[in-house]
């Protein structure tokens, strides 16, 4: 009898490429930051794997492509374990280095990152998640390109948490990536354009607070409406929280989940219509797909 193939839990993210202000020659000859993106992952087919130290831990990085525009990456840390081994004079200690890997679906058309959840390689999603950004923005140094993932949520989430606390909102802190891929946001895309090219930065974070629980918190402002909708898209992040709270409400509480096999890494013919369908269904979750 077959047994069911044991499955995990996958998050769906979105990355942000964000370009250093210094001048480099590539961008003066017109190559775009999806361009040197797009070459930095096409290279793994050469260079085959790529690594990084950070904090004293190694960080291996492979990945094979599927399609143009699809890749399949593994994301290895480097964990040290303690073993016993028996010698003429007892058993000793003797440290080994183990490797735990996170599996990621890439779609750079809507620059969508699939992120296999894995508590060996850590236990939160969103460290597990920046400690993946941190690790390609250290690989794109070179290509003068800053990396940033953030997670896709329920756009929905943020207003049913306003209506069900009305009139107890204390603090609103959002936090919004350099300009992205959606030109249809208008309010913020502009803002965040014109604050990128006065100060170089990579996000601009903004909080509201009323210590009486009175922030107005307007579901017809335009500005407003645009900003959740830019961090909910995987472009940045909002937390709230009621008077006399200390506790945050998230986005990053409530992800998307999507259940995957474990190794989809041979990508036999089931393998590539479990990737092709997580992508149909990770589109189907984004209202900001810049196709849907």
């Amino acid at each position: 009898m077959d047994t069911e193939e044991k499955k995990s839990e996958y998050f769906i993210a979105r990355y942000s490429l964000i370009p250093d202000s210094q001048m480099d020659l590539e961008t003066m000859i017109g190559i775009t930051k999806e361009e040197k993106f797009l070459d930095w992952i096409n290279s793994f087919q050469t260079e085959k794997k790529k690594e990084v130290e950070q904090n004293g831990c190694n960080y291996t990085l492979y990945c094979k492509k599927i399609s143009e525009d699809r890749f399949f990456m593994s994301f290895a840390k480097e964990t040290k374990k303690i073993i016993g081994e028996k010698t003429d004079d007892g058993i000793v200690d003797s440290p080994i280095l183990d490797y735990k890997k996170s599996n990621i679906l890439i779609n750079t058309r809507s620059q969508i990152f699939i992120i296999q959840r894995n508590p060996n390689v850590s236990s939160l999603i969103t460290t597990l998640k920046n400690v993946i950004s941190k690790t390609i923005t250290k690989l794109l140094e070179s290509r003068f390109l800053y990396f940033q993932l953030d997670m896709v949520t329920e756009r929905n989430d943020f207003w049913k948490y306003i209506a069900n606390n009305a009139g107890e909102i204390s603090d609103l802190e959002i936090k919004l990536s350099s300009p992205n891929l959606f030109d249809g946001i208008i309010t913020v895309s502009g803002f965040l354009r014109k604050t990128n090219k006065a100060y170089n930065n990579t996000s601009f974070s903004f909080r509201l607070s009323n210590e009486e629980g009175n922030l107005n918190i307007d579901p017809n402002n335009p500005f407003l409406q645009d900003a959740i909708r830019y961090s909910t898209a995987g472009c940045g992040s909002w937390k709230a929280k009621t008077k006399g709270s200390t506790k945050w409400y998230r986005n990053t509480d409530t992800p998307y989940l999507l259940h995957l096999p474990d190794n989809l890494g041979q990508l036999k013919d089931s393998d590539l219509q479990e990737i092709d369908n997580a992508f149909k269904q990770a589109d189907y979750l984004d209202p900001e797909n810049k196709e849907g």
